[in-house]
């Protein structure tokens, strides 16, 4: 005769085949599907599928290539535009001329001048006069100053042709004589002479020259020390090369 089990064998058993079970159940969860599947076909009627909306791209703004920038070539600067770019000083001059006379009637004249160039022919300036003059047994001092306009009005060789015009204020002495041509009294007064006329110019250098002038003195006072015409030598010096 068999033996029956034992309900701790049974026990056993159920729970070694529940093991089992549970095992093989995840182990067909993980289990990679490898079974090729025929794709389904449509089960619809004719063109009843959905299309699939594929969004058309945007166009794109079309970039207009930017012409070349054509750049002027850069003219070359002058060295030194003489019009605008020189100093005040640069025009400026000065120089003058110098009168001397000897014997029985002495006279020694200085007349220094300070011009300034307005443009390339056009000068103005100011000056100073002082005279020494004596005669016989009398000396005179004189003095005062002057204004002075300038234009060179053709160029002649390597000179030009002057115009000149000026002012001269000059407080002066002179004698009340007799009429035996002696000397009685001494006095001063003070004259305005203009005159004006021509001379010429012999250019030295670049800024340097020498002027001769030819001059008329339209003051006829009988104590005017000029007799006309006037002649006057003088020479421009520049203060900068």
């Amino acid at each position: 005769m068999s033996a029956k089990p034992t309900p701790l064998f049974a026990k056993c058993l159920l729970a070694l085949c529940f093991f089992v079970l549970c095992t093989l159940g995840a182990n067909a969860q993980v289990e990679p599907d490898t079974v090729k599947r025929k794709p389904s076909l449509p089960t619809g009627p004719p063109g009843s599928e959905k299309p699939v909306y594929t969004p058309k791209p945007k166009p794109q703004p079309e970039v207009q290539p930017k012409p070349p920038v054509q750049t002027q070539p850069q003219a070359e600067k002058p060295q030194q535009d003489e019009e605008e770019q020189e100093r005040f000083i640069d025009r400026l001059y000065f120089g003058g001329s110098l009168g001397l006379q000897f014997g029985s009637y002495t006279n020694i004249s200085l007349l220094p001048i300070l011009g300034y160039r307005l443009t390339d022919r056009l000068s103005a300036g100011v000056g100073a006069v002082y005279q020494y003059v004596k005669d016989g047994p009398y000396s005179m001092n004189n003095y005062g100053g002057r204004v002075f306009a300038q234009v060179e009005v053709v160029d002649i060789g390597d000179g030009a042709l002057l115009a000149h015009a000026e002012a001269e204020t000059l407080s002066l002495e002179y004698l009340y004589l007799n009429s035996s041509r002696t000397a009685i009294l001494k006095d001063r007064k003070t004259l305005v002479m203009p005159m004006f006329g021509a001379g010429y110019r012999q250019r030295i250098s670049d800024k340097a020259s020498f002027d001769l002038l030819l001059l008329y003195n339209a003051n006829n006072d009988p104590v005017n020390p000029y007799s006309n015409p006037v002649i006057r030598a003088g020479i421009n010096l520049p203060f900068t090369r």
